[in-house]
């Protein structure tokens, strides 16, 4: 019985998972460059736990597009604006929107996606949950921002500065995966305990791809926990504190992810013990 229903589960997803990748495409339809983007592909991860979210509490399927085609674009907002402002000429294996379109039309490119995101919410047939979708959006993409002007400007001193600005960057929008379906459930008392839970998954994913990237960002005078790490001992020594560091994280985040109501953070989970085992396994490398 257990099987049947993990089965049924999934082909629920797959079908939603094609109804967002259209209405993704719907919303932008109309621009190149948006479309070009999304047509790059991704992991869908963040549509994917607000799905997952949404169908453990019971969300109707409308809701649940609705939330995750919210989350998804604001996501895929963000990676146009980065490339551009990190001047990065490639996105997944193909030229980044700027580098093919210019500097110009991304950036509009992005803010048309940021918006479509808002417009995502419009769907909503439950009005009374409106007000506080909005105020869950409008407050992770303020954060994001503040967390990309401090990235930028790398005014990190102590390990605390570089969580801060890892977790403000990352942690925002991949919060409102779980935040939003939580509070369309009539959750949001367990909206603050799911958001700190990601802010230290955020924190613990941006070790993890650091202890992967030191030598590079070293040369290129990006800022990088291990290369932090190093200015009080040795490159060897470092990264194993960035691991311990990374491995105490996500053993924190799982214990919050299992305490949200109906097993709704069950892909977050899953999502958190494959980082660890990738970060233990890079210990042994």
């Amino acid at each position: 019985m257990n099987k049947s229903k993990v089965k049924s589960t999934s082909k629920i997803n797959t079908r939603m998972m094609e109804a967002l990748e259209k209405a993704l495409f719907l919303s932008v339809s109309e621009n190149t460059a948006a479309c070009y983007h999304l047509q790059s592909g991704g992991s869908r991860t963040r549509a994917k736990l607000c799905l997952d979210a949404s169908n453990a509490l019971m969300l109707n399927e409308k809701m649940a597009l609705s939330l995750s085609c919210c989350v998804e674009l604001l996501h895929n907002a963000s990676l146009v604006h980065d490339d551009l402002q990190d001047n990065d000429a490639e996105r997944r294996g193909r030229a980044s929107v700027w580098s093919r379109f210019g500097k110009d039309i991304a950036l509009c490119a992005g803010d048309l996606m940021l918006s479509k995101a808002y417009g995502a919410l419009s769907d909503i047939d439950e009005i009374n949950k409106l007000p506080a979708l909005l105020r869950c959006v409008s407050d992770s993409v303020s954060k994001t921002i503040e967390g990309q002007c401090k990235d930028i400007h790398q005014q990190c001193k102590s390990l605390s500065d570089f969580e801060l600005i890892a977790a403000e960057k990352s942690g925002p929008l991949l919060q409102l995966s779980l935040a939003l379906p939580l509070i369309a459930a009539n959750y949001e008392s367990e909206v603050e305990r799911a958001s700190e839970a990601i802010r230290q998954f955020a924190i613990a994913y941006q070790i993890a791809d650091d202890m992967n990237d030191w030598r590079a960002d070293l040369a290129n005078g990006q800022l990088n926990i291990v290369n932090l790490l190093a200015r009080e001992s040795d490159h060897s020594q470092a990264i194993e504190l960035a691991k311990t560091r990374a491995q105490y994280l996500l053993k924190r985040c799982e214990l919050e992810l299992k305490e949200l109501p109906a097993n709704c953070g069950a892909s977050a989970i899953e999502a958190c013990q494959q980082l660890f085992k990738a970060v233990c396994r890079s210990q042994n490398e």
